[in-house]
């Protein structure tokens, strides 16, 4: 993770990245509830991968985010500085009691415009960092005693799907870590909920459902296979968590047809472990399963056994790898 870079817009305003990759880095304006995602190398491939992540997810906010355990970030605008005819905006719902028949889009280009962005960008809703607590909770608990100088940890990663060593080669405590996607596996999320009953925190099995309920309607809703997105924890108002997946830059679309299903089984494999290990007899994947099952409508058999067929798929790519 880059350290982190300020600059001015004007007196009020300034852009604070607080992520960086290799294809695109994060921003977020101060006192403002938006991040903005921006290529790195404003080549035109690069230009039209970003238009083509923000084209997804706005289709995947809209048929995926209703009533979902984990959120989706909410879709803005897209604009390339370099080009002033690109900019796209989400059209704003018109409300119940509003008598106009048009409202202007949440961001506006000459908002836009006034950020004096490099690169071409997307504007959505910032994943807000963890509340102090829960923050200061995870750090007191799972910190390395001598991780004095380091952050508090901003949004955990829910790595379900593997066990988190505490300690590393030689047997010594484990001093490197990420505090800006701290890793949780079950043991260290049921730790937590351990020392802070007060917290009302989900439960690891609601936490797995809504992880099978999500790829359901990726793969269901929004036709895509899920590759590489990520399922974390961050915070709400003030001293809420709330659940976020992040990252559709690598989903592909699929055809809903058994020819596919080894895609969608790839795509599952090749993710961090985010979901519980498909195997038959464990706990967290039958809560997972019904998670993912419960997307379709008894009105669609056919759809059902394809969702059956990815299941028992995974299940058995699982038990190859655990027999190497």
């Amino acid at each position: 993770m880059a350290a982190s870079q300020t600059t001015d817009v004007n007196a009020e305003w300034k852009i604070i990245t607080i992520g960086r990759g290799s294809f695109a880095s994060i921003s977020v304006l101060t006192g403002r509830p938006i991040a903005f995602k921006h290529v790195i190398m404003p080549s035109k491939e690069k230009i039209q991968e970003l238009l083509r992540e923000f084209e997804t997810l706005c289709f995947i906010y809209e048929t995926c985010n209703k009533d979902s355990f984990f959120a989706i970030p909410r879709p803005f605008a897209f604009y390339d500085p370099a080009n002033r005819a690109s900019f796209r905006a989400v059209n704003r719902p018109l409300g119940t009691h509003q008598r106009r028949g048009t409202i202007p889009p949440f961001i506006r280009q000459d908002d836009f415009k006034l950020m004096q962005l490099e690169t071409a960008a997307y504007a959505m809703d910032h994943v807000q960092p963890l509340p102090l607590q829960f923050a200061r909770l995870v750090r007191s608990l799972f910190y390395p005693e001598n991780a004095g100088k380091a952050r508090d940890p901003s949004l955990c990663r829910i790595y379900f799907g593997k066990v988190i060593s505490e300690v590393g080669r030689g047997g010594r405590p484990n001093l490197f870590f990420n505090s800006a996607n701290f890793p949780l596996d079950v043991a260290r999320y049921r730790k937590i909920l351990e020392n802070d009953r007060a917290g009302g925190y989900p439960s690891v099995e609601e936490i797995v459902y809504g992880m099978g309920e999500m790829l359901g309607r990726l793969h269901w809703l929004a036709g895509n296979d899920g590759r590489d997105i990520e399922f974390v924890l961050g915070g709400i108002a003030f001293s809420g968590v709330s659940f976020y997946v992040i990252d559709f830059n690598q989903v592909r679309s699929w055809e809903k047809t058994p020819k596919d299903i080894p895609m969608l089984v790839e795509a599952f494999f090749i993710n961090d472990p985010y979901y519980p290990r498909p195997i038959p007899g464990n706990p967290l994947y039958a809560e997972f399963k019904r998670g993912y099952l419960s997307v379709f409508s008894p009105a669609f058999p056919l759809d059902i056994q394809l969702a059956n067929d990815f299941l028992r798929a995974i299940e058995v790519e699982q038990a190859k790898r655990a027999d190497k």
